[in-house]
């Protein structure tokens, strides 16, 4: 918590997931499109929390999609990243974005109105 009582939480993830629903699918885009590395599917599987054979499963609708990109393989590893170039990987990119701002500003305005509310009864206590 910082000195002036603002708490900053980790809403990567945890907000788009509130909206969207926790789902493995959700779970791959909220990873991949909120880093701009590449990785292997492996890797994907891991940092995302998704069964590696869950992502074999349904990688080829990220790819039929235009979602994500291979960039390069390195001997049999073949690694990719999210793909902010396709129409697809643009209107995602925006709404996954305007739903963690969204879900910032509400939390935003809810402690500014716990924290008038509770400014307000120190007040009334001292008065």
């Amino acid at each position: 918590m910082a000195e002036d009582g603002i708490e900053i939480k980790d809403l990567h993830g945890s907000s788009f997931f509130d909206v969207m629903g926790d789902s493995p699918r959700n779970r791959i885009l909220d990873f991949l499109a909120s880093d701009a590395f590449d990785y292997t599917l492996k890797e994907i599987a891991k940092n995302s929390r998704v069964g590696y054979a869950t992502i074999k499963r349904i990688w080829h609708h990220f790819i039929d999609l235009g979602l994500v990109k291979q960039t390069r393989k390195v001997g049999k590893a073949v690694f990719y990243k999210y793909d902010n170039t396709t129409p697809y990987g643009k209107l995602f990119k925006r709404f996954y974005l305007d739903i963690i701002i969204s879900e910032a500003n509400k939390e935003a305005q809810k402690y500014l109105l716990e924290k008038k509310t509770s400014s307000t009864k120190l007040i009334k206590k001292t008065a």
